[in-house]
């Protein structure tokens, strides 16, 4: 049953296959989601409560939307959140009852697919056709989409996927192969053309870079190299700085969208103070309902406020002391998928979820392993790697 969802997530960035906001990946994710839930007792875990919270601030943010700003309220935007709340929180829950050597297994199975299914689309999109089964492969003839009608679904996919193989090689799994899809997954975001996916790689990279120091040795040599790191990075900046800021700026300009997403992002205060408690419900809020924010932060913010806001930084605090106390490899994908909502709205999209709740599973299997080594020595208290204490889930 789990290969349904593996397929599912596969077909996930082929946004072109949809009727409306429903195509394969879409179908079948729900199915094997539905299987779960009746097959199943729920679980009370951190991402059911924050889906709780968020959805119940959107819906009070609509009713607000409704008289406030009826006109940039899209109430069928809350089809899109439950549907993916249930799916995420399904995953989570199934993931949950499998041991933690399967979820790894399902984990890189999904990723290798996924990957390969890509390279296999922008080779038939090079030499056979720029469509498949009438999905577009290419955004406007110089961007690769990989079947989707924008070419963010698969960047951001590519971006989280490659820091899954370079935690593969990290952990000295298949090396040569995870280190050859990284790159092909680099070189096939790179062929988006996405200026976020760069962005997103970039911190992926420096998340990974310093938590491989902060992991060297004893607990004096990783202070040591660390410090070391950091003060050189910083030298490194102060000498530069102007060449940064020429280089960003000129970076920002040769983007079509940059200097524009500026001034969107810019708005945010304009609809925050409409609604800064619940928001106006999901719809287009930026620049008086002109368009969306593009920002997964800000749109956030619009839609649900600070209550919803809140429970997003809650969950987002448990996610990553949960990644880092289980291991520290699983904490570079999810900076990449975060990384890529600085200018996207990465989160309202299925990949994301995909990625971003394996990893969850996965580090809650880890705890959960190395809980009755620590229980032995130190009592009932829940810990997870190097004795780092942790809270429970679930």
């Amino acid at each position: 049953m789990d290969w349904l969802l593996i397929i599912g997530f596969c077909f996930a960035p082929m946004t072109g296959l949809r009727v409306w906001k429903v195509g394969p990946a879409e179908i079948i994710c729900l199915v094997w989601s539905l299987w779960t839930f009746t097959n199943s007792k729920l679980l009370v875990s951190n991402i059911l409560k924050f889906f709780i919270g968020y959805l119940t601030a959107m819906l009070i943010g609509s009713i607000a939307g409704f008289f406030i700003a009826r006109n940039e309220l899209y109430l069928s935007g809350l089809l899109t959140w439950f549907y993916l709340a249930f799916i995420a929180v399904m995953v989570f829950q199934g993931l949950s009852k499998n041991s933690l050597e399967y979820n790894e297994k399902l984990f890189n199975t999904y990723v290798v697919m996924t990957t390969v299914w890509q390279i296999f689309l922008y080779i038939y999109s090079i030499t056979v056709s720029t469509r498949f089964l009438g999905a577009p492969l290419w955004y406007s003839s110089i961007r690769y989409s990989g079947g989707g009608t924008n070419p963010h679904q698969v960047a951001v996919l590519l971006c989280g996927v490659t820091f899954v193989f370079l935690r593969n090689a990290a952990l000295k799994k298949h090396v040569l192969l995870s280190l050859l899809l990284a790159l092909a997954s680099v070189l096939l975001m790179i062929q988006t053309a996405s200026s976020t996916g760069v962005i997103a790689l970039v911190l992926g990279a420096t998340s990974m870079g310093l938590l491989a120091i902060a992991n060297i040795g004893n607990k004096l040599k990783r202070g040591i190299i660390l410090f070391i790191s950091i003060a050189a990075v910083a030298l490194i900046v102060l000498l530069t700085y102007r060449y940064i800021y020429d280089y960003v700026y000129a970076w920002i300009q040769d983007d079509p969208n940059g200097e524009g997403r500026l001034t969107i992002f810019a708005s945010i205060g304009n609809a925050f103070k409409k609604d800064p408690i619940f928001g106006l419900g999901p719809g287009i809020h930026a620049l008086n309902g002109r368009i969306e924010f593009h920002n997964t932060y800000l749109e956030i913010l619009s839609a649900t406020g600070l209550v919803g806001f809140g429970f997003f930084a809650v969950y987002t605090v448990q996610l990553f002391r949960q990644l880092w106390a289980a291991d520290w490899t699983l904490v570079p994908p999810i900076i990449a998928v975060y990384a890529y909502g600085i200018a996207g709205f990465s989160m309202r999209r299925l990949v994301y979820w995909s990625i971003v709740m394996f990893a969850a599973a996965i580090a809650k299997g880890i705890i959960k392993e190395q809980q009755p080594y620590y229980q032995n020595r130190i009592g009932p208290a829940n810990t997870g790697a190097n004795g780092r204490m942790l809270w429970k889930e679930g």
